[in-house]
């Protein structure tokens, strides 16, 4: 974390090491989790999706131009700086992150299941592309209030998101998600 100076992740302020604890002070960030905006709203506008997106890509961009992967890109790790708007996150909860070398792969299972890339959960080479499948996942969410792997049990959950299973039937959804809005947050997103 000491590495990484970016608007949009949280910052590590100090560490303090003692002889049985090290201790992180981290920035103070006041608007809660993504995850719990979300929930309060239901679904974003797609002009806030794509401001948001926007945000959380670029510091993945940020984050591995520096070799680092999060791995555990997630609504839950998104923090909102304050309460005055809903798309000035922070990555946050570096637990899972690791340092990786241009061209070099991972195999560690690890990630959260309904966010985590389907190459993973197959045990099989990855590299910082999983943390851009997590925000897909999270881009779908934003967009329609609700999860694209809705599993009834966390076995049927891991299998959706493996296979990568997801309904794109947003009127049955109840949500309105147009042809040209969903091409212009990835036109304005890349």
């Amino acid at each position: 974390m000491r590495k990484l100076q970016h608007a949009n992740i949280i910052s590590l302020e100090e560490v303090y090491e003692s002889e049985h604890y090290i201790h992180l002070v981290l920035e103070v960030l006041h608007g809660g989790e993504l995850f719990e905006r979300i929930i309060k709203k239901g679904c974003y506008s797609e002009a806030d999706a794509c401001t948001l997106m926007q945000k959380l890509l670029t510091a993945l961009e940020y984050m591995h131009s520096k070799g680092i992967m999060h791995r555990d890109i997630k609504p839950e790790n998104l923090i909102l700086k304050d309460t005055t708007n809903d798309w000035n996150i922070k990555i946050a909860d570096f637990g899972l992150a690791t340092c990786i070398h241009s061209g070099e792969f991972l195999f560690r299972r690890c990630g959260t299941p309904g966010y985590v890339a389907p190459e993973v959960l197959e045990d099989h080479k990855y590299d910082q592309k999983v943390d851009v499948f997590s925000a897909g996942v999270i881009l779908y969410i934003l967009l329609t209030g609700r999860a694209p792997f809705p599993g009834f049990s966390y076995n049927d959950l891991i299998r959706k998101n493996r296979d990568c299973q997801i309904l794109f039937n947003f009127e049955e959804f109840n949500v309105k998600v147009s042809n040209s809005g969903i091409w212009r947050v990835c036109m304005e997103l890349f």
